[in-house]
């Protein structure tokens, strides 16, 4: 399946989608030395704003998409640097002091048994760090697999999904699992669009990239224009548009005994 993440149609929202980012960051308590894993790094502009931030000893980036690592590894230098993996193997070595992750466990399932394997990865008084959205039940969505359902045939039943637990169920995860601190937040973030057509065009850089993924280029801009279709049935092209979007932000300390 080739890799449809574009890092200029992702960033084409880049004052959206960065303010939870900066917020994610703030959450995390810098301490001297730390090595640090940063989940779906994505064009690592950002990961080098939080190895910086943190003065960290070692940052590793994350991410399993090569069109986006292409974008970070010019990034590397001074203890930064970009591997290419998937978020659900871990497959880096040793222990961390901060494992953040930025607008991407939502594509990953089964959280709780991921959530396990971040903290063994924790040493004693590491920070887990996590933001991802939380609006599965909202009409953006539903409107998208709406659409699937009406190419189900070249999408070969194909329908995208968020996964994303309650909050309320993060913090008892997060105690479960030792983490000794916790901050759980549930956040809206208030924007303003030009259009209703430019929310299909913020999440043709996201939501939208598997469908594009199953989809030859001819029938997944017939998807993208049923999906805008779709959405102008349910909404007014009210200009701006307001666009809220839901989002977790999650923190926690492990208990510094191991």
């Amino acid at each position: 399946m080739r890799d449809t993440w574009s890092p200029d149609t992702y960033n084409r929202f880049k004052e959206q989608r960065s303010q939870p980012f900066y917020d994610l960051c703030a959450m995390v308590q810098a301490r001297p030395g730390m090595r640090v894993l940063d989940l779906g790094c994505g064009p690592g502009d950002m990961t080098r704003y939080l190895h910086e931030k943190l003065a960290a000893r070692e940052t590793l980036g994350l991410d399993a998409s090569d069109n986006m690592l292409a974008q970070a590894r010019p990034r590397e230098g001074n203890g930064l640097r970009f591997v290419r993996g998937k978020i659900e193997e871990l497959d880096v070595p040793g222990e961390f002091d901060v494992i953040f992750s930025n607008a991407a466990l939502q594509w990953v399932e089964n959280h709780e048994a991921l959530f396990e394997k971040f903290a063994a990865r924790l040493t004693p008084g590491g920070q887990l760090a996590v933001q991802m959205p939380y609006n599965e039940k909202s009409e953006f969505h539903r409107a998208a697999r709406d659409a699937a359902a009406e190419f189900r045939e070249p999408l070969g039943g194909y329908v995208r999904h968020l996964v994303a637990l309650a909050p309320e169920v993060y913090s008892q995860l997060l105690h479960r699992l030792g983490f000794a601190e916790q901050k759980v937040l549930l956040r809206i973030y208030p924007h303003e669009l030009p259009s209703l057509d430019a929310v299909v065009e913020f999440y043709r850089g996201s939501l939208l990239t598997a469908y594009e993924a199953r989809l030859d280029a001819a029938a997944y801009e017939r998807f993208v224009a049923r999906y805008g279709e779709i959405l102008h049935q349910r909404y007014a092209d009210a200009r701006p548009f307001f666009f809220p979007f839901p989002r977790i932000l999650l923190w926690g300390r492990k208990s510094p005994r191991a």
